[in-house]
């Protein structure tokens, strides 16, 4: 993907981009919730019914990298946070530095979920007799203090030496990360966070919501079920939503809940930029479930690699189209 800004007006931004695939697109986003208003491109036909599954695919990662673009040149928020791969990540640190003690204080009853699943634990949502237990998902919506400074600092590490010393730690060669190797690179990290430093989740963190489980009730809708709870939560959007399928995730310690939890974040990050059509950061060349809808994109498109296969063996993770030059 090449991209340019081409102009802007009080509500939109114009940009023009060539896909990875040499078809030229020209968008308008709009600033306040990166909706994309026009787009136009020769190369595929404009009814979708009449392109290919693949330029169908390429399309919508023309219009998700046009999202980013703006987001990444201009700052505005065009991407939603659930789909934002600079939030997730930020979310991902803040976890991995975590104690033991707090992971269970935020996410003690998505663990237990998790293990009841497995006969482990008492479940925290009964799961009714008509879903198919292998498709079920339990999450727990994660919400970030609103600090803008402080979260466009987190956000920033993504984008700074500190990223690359993270990516020099879990590079194609290296072993996995564990969550203590993890906080160890982000103690050693000169990123100037004030207090947040040396206490990043405890103070990027606001609150969890109530654990949930989801299962599909039609090809584009999820039945859900979330426990009550007396904890306030914020009336907005989270800003990070975990959908960890149950069967995938029999842990019994904290220690390996948490592994998991800040692995399958990794692997919602490496789902945003395949969708966009760009090759993950090294840090994010993971495989393993993230997004729940991406796994059917996986599974049935031969031009996607089987990313959320733990096991799959991925040679090519398409550097010809890395970060390193966003413009045309």
């Amino acid at each position: 993907m090449k991209a340019v800004i081409t102009g802007e007006t009080e509500d939109l931004v114009g940009v023009n981009l060539r896909d990875n695939y040499g078809a030229e697109h020209i968008l308008d986003v709009r600033k306040k919730d990166g909706k994309i208003t026009a787009h136009q491109c020769e190369a595929y036909a404009d009814n979708p019914a009449n392109r290919t599954t693949a330029e169908n695919a390429y399309n919508e990662q023309a219009r998700e990298f046009a999202r980013f673009y703006v987001y990444r040149e201009r700052g505005y928020k065009t991407l939603p946070p659930q789909r934002n791969p600079d939030r997730i990540a930020a979310a991902m640190f803040a976890v991995a530095s975590l104690p033991p003690a707090t992971i269970e204080q935020y996410f003690g009853d998505l663990h237990q979920q998790l293990q009841s699943h497995e006969n482990a634990a008492d479940p925290i949502l009964s799961i009714p007799s008509t879903v198919d237990r292998d498709l079920l998902r339990a999450g727990q919506d994660l919400y970030l203090h609103h600090d803008e400074s402080l979260i466009a600092g987190m956000e920033a590490l993504t984008r700074t030496a500190a990223y690359e010393e993270l990516e020099a730690a879990t590079g194609a060669d290296a072993e996995p990360m564990s969550i203590a190797e993890l906080q160890g690179v982000l103690a050693e990290l000169d990123v100037d966070l004030g207090e947040a430093a040396e206490h990043v989740g405890e103070t990027l963190i606001e609150t969890t919501g109530p654990v949930t489980i989801r299962w599909e009730k039609s090809r584009d809708n999820d039945e859900v079920q979330a426990a009550d709870t007396d904890q306030p939560v914020p009336s907005r959007e989270p800003d990070v939503r975990p959908d960890m399928i149950a069967e995938m995730f029999a842990l019994e310690s904290v220690d390996e809940f948490q592994e998991a939890l800040v692995h399958h974040l990794r692997c919602q990050v490496r789902d945003c930029y395949v969708e966009m059509g760009v090759a993950p950061p090294e840090l994010f060349r993971v495989t393993g479930p993230g997004f729940y809808k991406n796994i059917g994109w996986y599974a049935h498109h031969d031009f996607y690699p089987r990313y959320y296969n733990y096991h799959a063996d991925i040679d090519d993770w398409q550097d010809e189209n890395a970060l390193d030059d966003l413009t045309a």
